[in-house]
């Protein structure tokens, strides 16, 4: 039980991006990482597990799950920017000239 509570621990610390080796690399370079890391892992377990046919199925899977969190993280990263507030409205309803 203990081992794996020092695994899991491991890694949540391999993969904290305040942590790991990547923490200063740019965004663009961690995507790149990413994606060439989770190809290496799918060809790794698909020669364990000897399913060679599925490899680049899992190579693409991995690639759009990926794709779809760093593009989350885009968004959530652009929308913590301090935007400008919008302008007064202009319009002025006259409801004695309506109808």
């Amino acid at each position: 039980m203990i081992g794996w509570i020092k695994l899991s621990k491991f890694g949540y610390g391999l993969l904290d991006s305040t942590k790991n080796a990547l923490k200063s690399a740019p965004l663009e370079f961690k995507y790149t990482l990413s994606i060439l890391l989770a190809a290496m892992w799918c060809v790794g377990f698909g020669i364990y597990t000897y399913e060679l046919l599925f490899i680049g199925y899992n190579i693409i899977g991995h690639f759009v799950l990926i794709t779809c969190v760093f593009l989350t993280y885009g968004v959530f990263k652009y929308q913590k920017k301090p935007t400008s507030p919008s302008p007064p409205n202009k319009v002025k309803w006259d409801l004695s000239r309506e109808g």
